[in-house]
């Protein structure tokens, strides 16, 4: 297993099983957004412990996560990450999003979307009207909707 990281993105790469990630917590870093490029040998997992440790990491990541792959990703795979996206398209798809925006101003809508998998949308919709605030605070020099 490879891994690159900048200060938004962590590429993992030539990895054959996702539980591999538990172990290179660490490694990973606190990236934004977890681009995890697979094959179509990739697992979720050996057995179905590790499948759900896997899925459990995931959800309860502070991260975004996409599977990224040339072809068409198993379901598992899909089900587990947030997003899926197309080798191809995968850095253009990261400049795309994360363009213009500082580090403070991805981490704050990364916090909607991580509310997104297991929140009500009445907590999610609070949370992204709290961050919308805090980031217009932080433009104008005023003080922000804690």
């Amino acid at each position: 297993m490879t891994i690159n990281k900048n200060e938004i993105t962590a590429k993992v790469s030539q990895i054959s099983s996702l539980y591999q990630l538990l172990d290179s917590k660490e490694q990973l870093g606190e990236p934004c957004l977890l681009l995890i490029y697979t094959d179509s040998s990739t697992v979720l997992g050996a057995d179905d412990s590790e499948k759900s440790a896997v899925k459990a990491f995931l959800s309860d990541a502070q991260f975004m996560s996409a599977i990224v792959s040339e072809g068409e990703p198993s379901e598992e795979l899909r089900a587990a990450a947030d997003m899926c996206i197309k080798a191809e398209e995968a850095d253009e798809f990261v400049e795309k999003i994360f363009k213009d925006k500082t580090k403070k101003q991805i981490q704050e809508i990364n916090t909607c979307f991580i509310a997104a998998r297991k929140a009500p949308a009445e907590k999610v919709l609070e949370l992204e009207s709290r961050a919308f605030y805090r980031l217009m605070a932080d433009k104008n020099g005023g003080g922000a909707n804690e």
